[in-house]
Order: structure tokens, then sequence, then C-alpha cells
């Protein structure tokens, strides 16, 4: 029964998407509060890794168009059977956030069969994985698409260091160390495979022209907060690429450790395939 809610609050909300740039998300205007309702887990299918192993892909919709929501990991914050923590979001964006965090999973073992739970205002909302051939996604490229196929955009935090390409991304491996309110200065490398290259022809309607042309697909970079106890700022929360370099600042309110995820796209969205995770573990003093 709660799998079944957790489909309908999916269909019903749209739900947030990033922008051609990855710049301004827009909220579906059929989400009708701002403040005051629950987060919904979204289990959204298994991949097969370049290792060859299976990873299960999660996403959430917060069902508020406003309120950011933080869930620690515990009773509220779950995934079952084994290790409650298994690297899930704590902080909450609003809207439908796709491809968020994955997690391996063990063949043939009572671990690939796990349970995301979210519970807060007295509301738990929980959703299993699914290994059925009905919910594998692409994950590492899109087929039938644009020979040899599209695939994520790979992202580095060093020109020359290690890369990562897919739902499953890639994370730093030094925590980076501040003070509250002391500009963190955070760079990624991104490149693409080109692909899919062009959208559809488009009218563009102005006084000088009426003429169809074909617009670009670009790349982009979007930063957020993943977990952590303050607040968390983005001198540009989607900075240009110039290069295949991006580069802003964060600055966090109070100490602690927290963790930010930037999203890697490469202008095809992200139904199944092709967009990049990254993740960078900041210790505030």
């Amino acid at each position: 029964m709660k799998r079944e809610a957790a489909l309908v609050v999916l269909t019903m909300v749209g739900g947030v998407w990033p922008s051609a740039q990855g710049q301004q998300p827009a909220i579906n205007s059929q989400m009708r509060h701002a403040t005051g309702q629950a987060v919904t887990p979204i289990f959204e299918g298994w991949f097969l890794g370049a290792d060859g192993a299976r990873y299960a892909s999660y996403g959430y919709v917060n069902l508020n168009s406003e309120e950011k929501l933080d869930i620690p990991v515990g009773p509220d914050n779950i995934i079952t059977p084994g290790d409650a923590d298994r690297g899930q979001p704590t902080h909450f964006l609003p809207g439908h956030q796709k491809g968020v965090f994955t997690i391996p999973l063990v063949a043939d073992a009572a671990d690939a069969e796990l349970t995301w739970s979210l519970t807060i205002r007295g509301h738990t909302m929980s959703v299993p994985t699914n290994l059925g051939p009905l919910y594998q996604i692409e994950g590492l490229v899109t087929n039938g698409g644009p020979w040899p196929g599209n695939t994520p955009p790979v992202l580095r935090f060093d020109p020359e260091g290690a890369s990562g390409q897919g739902p499953a991304g890639l994370t730093m491996a030094v925590p980076v160390k501040s003070r509250p309110n002391t500009d963190v200065s955070l760079d990624v490398w991104i490149t693409d495979d080109g692909l899919p290259g062009e959208l559809a022809p488009l009218v563009v309607r102005s006084a000088q022209s009426g003429q169809r042309q074909r617009r670009r697909r670009q790349m982009s970079v979007a930063w957020s907060k993943y977990r952590g106890p303050g607040d968390v700022r983005f001198t540009e929360p989607s900075p240009p690429i110039a290069e295949d370099r991006a580069r802003t600042t964060a600055t966090f309110s109070e100490p602690g450790d927290y963790v930010l995820r930037v999203l890697g796209l490469d202008g095809s969205g992200l139904s199944g395939c092709c967009w990049t995770n990254g993740f960078v573990r900041v210790v505030v003093e």
C-alpha cells in the first residue's frame, strides 16, 4: 500500500526539473502546499555498472514547493536490511528530485532487496527495490539513440585526478576543511561525448526572424546541500562552464560534517540516462 501511495504522488506531482542550463528548477504548479508536507522516497530502477554489478537508483518527492527538510539517518531515514546508512540524503530540496543516489546491490543475497523509509510529521513512506526486468534503466548509455549511444558526462574534482561517470558518480577522496562563514572554493571539471547534440528545430519568434533554428544542448552543473547541520550558501549554484571547468564557492553557517552534491548534466534530462553525481565532504570546524 505504501508503494502504491508513492506512485500516485509521483503521477500527480510533476516535480522539479533542472532547466536546459541547470540554473533554475521549475516546480510543478500542482504542488499546492509551500510548507507542512512530507517526503516520499522513490525507487527509480536498477542498472548495470561498468564493473558489471547492479546498482539501485533513488530519488524523492518533497511535497512542499518551498520548504526544505532535514531528516537525519536513523529510525526516520533508514534503509533496511543491513546498515541504515547507505549514503542517502538527509537534506531534501522541494519538489521531485531524480537520480539523487545509488546503492550497489549484492547479487543473489538478501541484501539485494532493500527498503528505504522516511518518516516526518507522523507520516512514514517506504519504497522497496524491484529487480525485475521491467525496472531496469539505462544508467550509463542511451540505447537506440545517436550512434554509438549517448553516455553521461565525466566529472573530476582535479583535472588529472579520478573520474566518475553515471548515477553512482564520484566522491572526493579527501574531505575539505573550513570554518563557519568562510568561503570554500569548489571546482569541478566536466567533459562529455557531445551527444545527444542538437534539439529539434524551434521557431524563433522575433521581429527580425521567424525561421526555424536548431538549438544545441548544453552541459551544466548544479550544486546543492546533501547532508549537514546548517545552511549552505553558494555564490553560484549553477556556475558557467569554461574550458571544461566550473567554479563556485560555498559558505557554511555552523560547524559540523557536510556533504555537497554536484549534478552534471549533458542536456538530455534525467530519464534513465544521462547524468553524473559528484559528492564532496566538508568538515566545518
